[in-house]
């Protein structure tokens, strides 16, 4: 399952301008991405957590999709359900280098998950 969780950073940083999608007003619960048709290929997701004004921090959690396609990941989303959050993580808004930030938080993520899944 850990291998899972390296594809889906790999994919993750090779989607273009994403990094522009992690915004204040990304609302909490809701999808950051892949888009909802690329949820087989993925097999995980990034939705939008609380967003900080303050620090100007968006929490963004990884959940699995439901439609992932690796056996290990559904069954584990099924004893555990495909809300429960492996990983969380908070994204800099106000960072210079919006990039470097969002490659930053994917591959803490994927770690993360990786620990999670064994």
């Amino acid at each position: 399952m850990s291998k899972a969780a390296g594809d889906f950073v790999l994919k993750a940083k090779s989607l273009s301008n994403s990094a522009s999608k992690f915004t204040p007003a990304a609302v909490e619960g809701h999808r950051i991405l892949p888009t909802r048709v690329n949820d087989a290929k993925f097999q995980f997701r990034i939705d939008a957590g609380y967003y900080d004004p303050t620090t100007k921090k968006l929490n963004v959690n990884l959940q699995i999709n439901s439609e992932a396609k690796n056996q290990a990941l559904r069954n584990w989303a099924r004893k555990h359900s495909t809300d429960d959050k492996l990983a969380t993580e908070a994204f800099d808004t106000a960072a210079e280098d919006k990039t470097e930030e969002y490659n930053r938080v994917v591959e803490s993520l994927g770690e993360q998950a990786k620990r999670k899944l064994g």
